[in-house]
């Protein structure tokens, strides 16, 4: 067999949803379909493509989105969602973390999902139009005002908020009961940005934003 006629390595997928159901579903479907290969849980951080299924995207999704950054070990990886709403700063953060493509859940079958994970892979991108304007207005507010997205260092708005409270000296409980967070995802925006910008730890991370004057 000639380079020409060997078969494309097939795409790897780790999938996230927001209930038990969908998860299993695409779980099989995906592992009955050509050209995917399914990861398990312990090894997503090796995908090539990571799909979340959502109904709603919540702050939930978006510490799924930055975990999957953050802990993969492949510099390609790309996420596509499925989801039915998601507002416009959250759209902005996703793509920051590697979404290329956007479905629409209630409008997208299985098949047109599984072509749209491959085609990711390849450089292809799926969005509705109201989304990506939605993206593009989105970008032209951070370009007028920087600091109202990307804050100094790489942080995010929501990451110096963590980081301000952990400051003031309140643990993962009382800045979750604070921000209205479950205490796991305050656990998970602490992960995700220790891991993204490379500190050892939260106290770490609350001197590195004081000395880059992200608080």
């Amino acid at each position: 067999m000639t380079l020409k006629e060997r078969p494309p390595a097939s795409t790897s997928i780790a999938v996230r949803a927001a209930d038990p159901v969908s998860l299993q579903g695409a779980e099989v479907l995906l592992r009955r379909s050509e050209g995917t290969t399914l990861l398990p849980v312990d090894q997503a951080d090796r995908a090539d493509v990571v799909l979340i299924l959502a109904h709603e995207v919540t702050e939930e999704t978006m510490t799924w989105m930055a975990e999957a950054s953050a802990l993969s070990s492949n510099p390609d990886m790309r996420i596509v969602l499925v989801a039915d709403r998601i507002s416009g700063p959250r759209l902005a953060r996703a793509v920051r973390h590697g979404l290329v493509s956007v479905l629409p859940r209630a409008r997208t079958g299985f098949p047109e999902i599984v072509e749209a994970v491959v085609s990711s892979r390849a450089g292809g991108a799926h969005m509705p139009g109201e989304l990506l304007r939605s993206l593009v207005e989105e970008m032209r507010t951070l370009l007028r005002d920087p600091g109202g997205g990307i804050l100094p260092g790489g942080f995010e708005g929501r990451e110096v908020e963590v980081l301000r409270l952990l400051a003031e000296g309140l643990d993962t409980t009382e800045i979750a009961v604070r921000l209205n967070y479950s205490e796991r995802t305050i656990k998970n925006i602490i992960f995700a940005l220790t891991r993204r910008l490379n500190l050892r730890n939260r106290t770490h991370a609350v001197a590195y934003a004081m000395r880059i004057g992200a608080l």
